[in-house]
């Protein structure tokens, strides 16, 4: 039996490591099941916030954001244990907090640097590889920052990027580059970065726009106007508002989009859209994924459709 089915402030994480584990929040808990047999095999809480005044808000766990499986050459040398490769997750919550966790041991390894801003909240994170031999962990807080992690030196940041006013919405790394990943705005504001070293100046950033129709967006805005959410991410905030992408598996410079009903064909190398369609009335995009083996689209619909687009000759 699952320890309870993830609800809509766990912003829908999910993460499948390349050993078939899949994880995903419950909660405040973590979920390991096994793909192939779908037997849960463990959960994971994360462990409640420490706080010198010990009142009954501080002393819950706040709901898990975002998780993701540590890509298999991660250093392993600052652990005091000799956990398996794939064993180890990162996983965010909505007070901000990210930690190491080993699903052997189920316990914290590390936690990263905690913002100065609590309670902001993690809307995703992504692994990126900065050295040969080195991954680092990019994540985005609250409605419009980014910030990236060293694995190597203590789990500090040594990278910020405000993107306000700006809401984003996710990260990917592209498959053909390790180094290289982008981040979503739910507007169509894109960053592509290329990561090579660990210092702030080893963060190369160009910023890009992908042409969508925001005009829902802007009345859900005006409609949250002067609410007390500004510090919130956006899965927070705009819950049924879902803008993801993907990169193509089989394309270079090539990511799909998914704004809520419109899904648009970009290319990064000439920042520039190739193709758009509006959704057929009814529905909204949930998330959008390519088949890594034919030219087809998968995109998940709110009302639980699922959709399937192949690209024209």
């Amino acid at each position: 039996m699952l320890p309870g089915p993830p609800s809509r402030n766990n912003f829908g994480s999910i993460d499948l490591s390349s050993s078939g584990l899949l994880a995903f929040p419950s909660g405040s808990s973590i979920s390991v099941v096994d793909s192939r047999s779908l037997q849960l095999i463990s959960t994971i809480p994360l462990p409640p916030p420490s706080s010198p005044s010990s009142n009954s808000s501080s002393s819950l766990s706040p709901f898990i954001t975002s998780i993701r499986w540590t890509p298999l050459p991660l250093h392993r040398d600052l652990l005091s244990t000799e956990p398996s490769s794939h064993l180890l997750l990162a996983a965010a919550d909505r007070h901000g907090r990210i930690a190491l966790l080993d699903f052997r041991l189920k316990s914290v390894l590390l936690w990263f640097d905690q913002d100065p801003n609590p309670k902001c909240g993690i809307q995703d994170l992504c692994w990126v590889l900065s050295r040969p031999d080195s991954y680092i962990l990019a994540s985005i807080a609250g409605p419009s920052s980014l910030s990236l992690y060293s694995i190597t030196s203590s789990a500090r940041c040594f990278f910020k990027y405000d993107a306000s006013p700006e809401f984003l919405s996710c990260i990917r790394r592209d498959p053909f580059d390790s180094r290289h990943f982008c981040v979503l705005g739910l507007k169509g504001f894109l960053l592509s970065i290329k990561v090579l070293g660990e210092t702030e100046d080893d963060v190369a950033i160009k910023e890009l726009h992908i042409p969508a129709d925001c005009s829902e967006l802007l009345r859900l805005e005006r409609d949250a106007a002067g609410g007390s959410s500004s510090s919130a991410p956006a899965s927070a905030v705009y819950p049924l508002y879902c803008v993801k992408f993907a990169f193509s598996p089989q394309w270079r410079h090539i990511i799909f989009v998914t704004f809520p009903r419109e899904l648009v064909v970009f290319d990064l190398q000439y920042e520039t859209a190739l193709f758009s369609t509006a959704l057929p009335r009814g529905g909204k995009f949930l998330d959008v994924l390519p088949d890594p083996n034919n030219e087809l689209l998968y995109c998940a619909h709110l009302d639980g459709r699922l959709s399937i687009w192949r690209r024209k000759e």
